[in-house]
């Protein structure tokens, strides 16, 4: 049976939970300092995923609604938050949730707005924000790593899933800004990045590929090979892998209220 793309994370929630990169801490200060958010403002988070940006969001006292349509991320993100204040966690699509009226300062995605229905996601956000409200697109995409394994890697995988060679893992490092002002809903965002490295062992790489999409897709013996081959790269040069990440912000208003974020 075919599987949807965007709904195989849950097979690996715990794998994601440990091993996905979280986000620098900047990133919501600047959502914070630049939306202009106050402790107990009212936030709505497309695709909460185990949580990573829901934590640090809650850190700064926002109240944050939380939806989710994985039952198995829903899970990882209640064990993750389950000492934090100010959560309602909702196992649901953005698609299909309904709002009753509900009205948020700001709507918060990181990760999962490629996710979401492209004729349906800007026209629902905006239908909960009021004018001047704050949209916050978030995600995190691979720089590079050290050349000598990334070269060997990229061996690996011509030879072992040549369909995924072309490209590092993850969402292809698009420009939202267009679509963004094409939906006709929000103002020119305003786009920042944030720049960190993380050190992985052989095994922490391994499964941290275990969480990608495009891999998961993979029949289960091909993933396992691929990934077996990708560890023993890792391994034979130190057990140490350094990559470099970049966090991508994109902040928008609604239109009909402020003017544009500068």
């Amino acid at each position: 049976m075919e599987r949807d793309q965007g709904s195989v994370f849950g097979e690996a929630a715990d794998l994601y939970d440990r091993r996905r990169p979280g986000y620098p801490p900047a990133v919501f200060e600047e959502i914070v300092a630049t939306a202009g958010l106050s402790p107990g403002d009212a936030i709505l988070e497309v695709g909460a995923g185990t949580g990573l940006a829901t934590a640090e969001l809650l850190r700064r006292g926002l109240r944050v609604m939380a939806l989710e349509p994985s039952p198995e991320m829903a899970a990882a993100a209640r064990r993750r938050l389950a000492t934090r204040t100010g959560l309602q966690l909702v196992e649901s699509s953005f698609e299909r949730w309904e709002p009753q009226g509900a009205v948020f300062q700001a709507v918060v995605a990181a990760q999962a707005w490629h996710w979401v229905d492209p004729a349906l996601r800007y026209e629902r956000a905006a239908a909960v924000l009021p004018p001047g409200g704050t949209l916050a697109l978030i995600w995190n995409r691979p720089e590079g790593g050290d050349e000598a394994i990334r070269s060997e890697l990229d061996a690996v995988y011509r030879r072992q899933a040549p369909e995924l060679a072309a490209r590092p893992p993850g969402e292809l490092d698009l420009d939202r800004t267009p679509e963004i002002l094409e939906s006709g809903q929000f103002s020119s965002p305003h786009r920042s990045e944030f720049h960190f490295e993380l050190e992985y062992s052989s095994d922490a790489y391994r499964e941290l590929m275990e969480t990608q999409s495009d891999h998961r897709l993979l029949p289960e013996a091909s993933r396992r090979r691929l990934l077996s081959a990708v560890a023993e790269v890792i391994r034979h040069n130190g057990d140490r892998y350094r990559t470099s990440w970049v966090t991508l912000l994109y902040l928008s208003r609604r239109l009909g209220g402020m003017d544009p974020f500068p």
